[in-house]
């Protein structure tokens, strides 16, 4: 016969509930109500009535058996709470603990519920699920002394609502299943857990919502599945979590994190790392927002915003995105690791829609890391967005692969970075950004390849392979040549760079005729200029008011296509000094002034010349430049004047050249004093001249007189005393025109002479 029980109201008691209620006089609760036979299949269509306990007598049972006498105490371990225990059961109805005050763990384990239990507002021991399935659990406002674990379980049609619970132990998921598509699968508004949240393997189809949730310890999805594409995925604005949020790879079996869906975590506070290494964030892209900002990253998976991160963010070795990783204005305690990621937007947008308005793949403005960024190897397929970003360590993009192509790839202006900028043998398909950029040690490009640079809309023009303009380089810029040439196809703009030792091009390729400037140094101040291209650089350089101690040049340099600028720049030396004796280095460099003036008369380049081997005293070496400079200079003058005086100025500068070279050897003067003196004296030894007045019975003799037309400063009598006719009168007006220009000459020499040792 059935048991009925006063308090019963609804028909006499099932076999599941007399055995419920036999342990419950035997004191022997945390045993299972079904002893022995196979577990219970909670997803199997059909099951044995015996096996049904009512929701509503169970609830009743568990809140009246307080009042009750008579039977005996809850059994338990030593030390811990009574536990109350439900094994193979079907809760039909719906279980009502609501408001309830229960000093028991509630553990049920192979359970299926047909409704969600009501747990709201209630006060109990603990919670155990396990292997049980239910469509959702209402316990918001859920107050726990122990761990709340829902383990291997499964949640379909329902929400499993914690908001506002207080769970004083952790909260485990590990292997459960919940699934709500289009809705949410787990609310935890302000939820706060004193230990952590353990959801490893976790499968969710639907939204976990954890705004301002509080996690004392770890919140741990390793390994987890969740699926809500198009939509937020995890929704956790502002949480705060006292250990590490982890989304990584399984330990157990070694699986993934995987997210289709978008992880929002705005105003995240974590204590220790976040950890997404090896995850996968799959695409979820919902239709554009009306009165959506244009900047804004439409097709983000991960976005973290104004976070506060203790340790590190790894996102680095396997992590693979499909979206735009986010993190604007957030702080990281240590480094943000993103080796080996990759993160391709090429999918969503069209590669013209792409140069219009790039998609970023990382958008980390106005970050500050205080350990390094280690990029190596990262593969990007979208923008490198990353301006007013500090980092206190080093930024390493050595190996790694952007493409941008006609884009801004990196975008980094006013970048602050505590020690070195690497970025060897990367692969750069677009423009690199670094204006303002201020750098503790060295910026390092060796062996990279920046192709395609970005297009400018409003100027029809491309824009910069690498720009760097005000940029501050504590120490050297490399853009050699190291496993293979440092190839830049774009122009490499220095305008107003400060480098504290050496910018050093060495075995460099520049340029493909694209951009009027190979390398824009306007206003470059370093210690060390290496511009040793491998090839000749196609566009022009530019070093115009550029300043450096030491300069490194070659044939190649100068043999730009568009030439190289060199108005009022300043050296001091040459890294390789030229030797007094060699002189056909000199000759060499008069040959790339020539060539690169193009007809044009630029003393500024052979006074800066000559003023270097002035100060290395090379003396002979600097005359050579002055004159090579004094030759363009009348070239120009030829040039400019009227077509009737042209032949006299070409015939006096090569006058004053093969006399004096326009002074700067005033000893070339003595020389041909002696030999016009020589000459004048042989021609009036055989041609004797008629004296002006005979009766002084002057003596004629040939040497003083030709030395007295021959020097204008000295007047020995002798000019005056003798009668020139016929060929000797012109022998004397040549004499007489070749003892002033040599004087003028010596004269200038002299000054000049002077000049210098003031």
């Amino acid at each position: 016969m059935p048991v009925v029980k006063p308090w019963d109201n609804n028909g006499p008691l099932t076999a599941a509930e007399q055995r419920f209620e036999e342990l419950l006089r035997q004191g022997r609760t945390d045993r299972a109500v079904q002893d022995g036979g196979p577990p219970l299949d909670v997803h199997a269509a059909q099951h044995d009535q015996d096996l049904e306990i009512r929701g509503e007598y169970l609830g009743r049972r568990l809140v009246e058996s307080l009042e009750e006498t008579g039977w005996r105490p809850f059994s338990r371990r030593t030390g811990q709470q009574p536990v109350i225990a439900i094994e193979n059961a079907v809760i039909t109805g719906r279980l009502d603990l609501r408001a309830t005050d229960l000093p028991y763990l509630l553990e049920f384990v192979h359970c299926r519920f047909e409704n969600a239990p009501d747990l709201r507002q209630a006060n109990i021991a603990g919670l155990v699920l396990w292997h049980c399935r239910f469509p959702g659990l209402d316990a918001r406002n859920l107050n726990t002394s122990n761990d709340t674990l829902l383990r291997n379980c499964t949640s379909i049609g329902g929400i499993v609502d914690l908001a506002d619970a207080q769970l004083g132990g952790s909260l485990v998921l590990n292997d459960s299943e919940l699934r709500n598509p289009g809705g949410r699968a787990i609310y935890g508004d302000r939820l706060s857990v004193s230990g952590a949240l353990l959801g490893l393997r976790l499968q969710v189809s639907g939204e976990i919502r954890i705004p301002g949730a509080k996690v004392g310890g770890n919140l741990n999805f390793s390994g987890g599945v969740l699926r809500n594409r198009g939509r937020y995925a995890l929704n956790a604005n502002g949480i705060q979590i006292g250990g590490s949020l982890r989304c990584d790879v399984d330990p157990l079996t070694r699986r993934p994190f995987t997210v289709a869906g978008l992880l929002f975590l705005p105003s995240v506070h974590i204590a220790g790392d976040l950890r997404l290494r090896d995850a996968v964030l799959e695409p979820g892209v919902a239709p554009p927002r009306r009165g959506e900002s244009q900047h804004d990253d439409p097709t983000s998976t991960l976005i973290a915003d104004r976070g506060d991160i203790r340790g590190d963010v790894q996102i680095d070795q396997g992590f693979r995105s499909g979206g735009t990783v986010r993190m604007v204005s957030a702080r990281i305690g240590g480094d943000l690791r993103m080796s080996g990621a990759h993160i391709d937007l090429s999918w969503s947008r069209s590669p013209k829609a792409s140069v219009e308005q790039p998609l970023r793949a990382l958008h980390i403005d106005g970050t500050e890391i205080l350990g390094n960024l280690e990029a190596s190897r990262v593969e990007l397929h979208g923008q490198l967005r990353m301006i007013d970003v500090r980092v206190h360590g080093s930024f390493q993009l050595n190996r790694a692969k952007v493409h941008g192509p006609r884009t801004d790839a990196v975008q980094a202006s006013r970048i602050v970075v505590g020690s070195n900028l690497d970025c060897r043998e990367a692969d750069i398909i677009g423009s690199i950004q670094l204006q303002g950029a201020q750098i503790g040690a060295n910026v390092d490009l060796r062996s990279a390849r920046l192709t395609k640079p970005a297009w400018h809309r409003h100027r029809l023009a491309y824009k910069s392979s690498v720009d760097l303009r005000a940029a501050r380089i504590s120490r050297d810029l490399v853009c050699a040549e190291g496993t293979r040439p440092f190839l830049a196809e774009g122009e490499v703009q220095l305008r107003r760079a400060e480098i504290g030792r050496q910018a050093n091009f060495w075995g460099c390729r520049l340029g493909d005729g694209s951009s009027r400037n190979a390398i824009n140094a306007f206003g470059l101040v370093a210690q060390e200029l290496t511009l040793v291209p491998g090839t000749a650089p196609q566009g022009r350089i530019m070093l115009r008011q550029a300043q450096c101690e030491l300069l490194a040049d070659n044939a190649a340099l100068w043999e730009a296509s568009g030439g190289v600028d060199v108005e009022d720049f300043a050296y001091d030396n040459f890294t390789e000094s030229i030797e007094p004796t060699d002189r056909a280095a000199v000759l060499e460099r008069l040959s790339w002034l020539r060539a690169n003036s193009g007809g044009r008369y630029q003393p500024g380049p052979y006074d800066q010349l000559a003023r270097v081997f002035r100060g290395n005293g090379n003396e002979e070496h600097a005359v050579t430049v002055l004159i090579e400079k004094q030759r363009r200079r009348y070239q120009a003058i030829a040039a400019t004047t009227r077509p009737a005086f042209r032949l006299p100025v070409r015939l006096w500068s090569m006058l004053q050249l093969i006399t004096v070279a326009y002074g700067f050897r005033p000893l070339r003067a003595l020389i041909w004093l002696v030999l016009l003196t020589a000459a004048g004296t042989t021609w009036f030894n055989y041609h004797q001249l008629a004296p002006i007045n005979t009766e002084d019975h002057p003596v004629w003799n040939p040497f003083l007189y030709t030395v007295d037309q021959l020097v204008p400063i000295i007047n020995l009598g002798h000019d005056v005393m003798w009668q020139a006719h016929g060929n000797s009168q012109w022998i004397t007006v040549v004499l007489i025109a070749a003892g002033w220009i040599l004087a003028t000459t010596v004269a200038a020499g002299i000054t000049r002479a002077l000049r210098r040792e003031l």
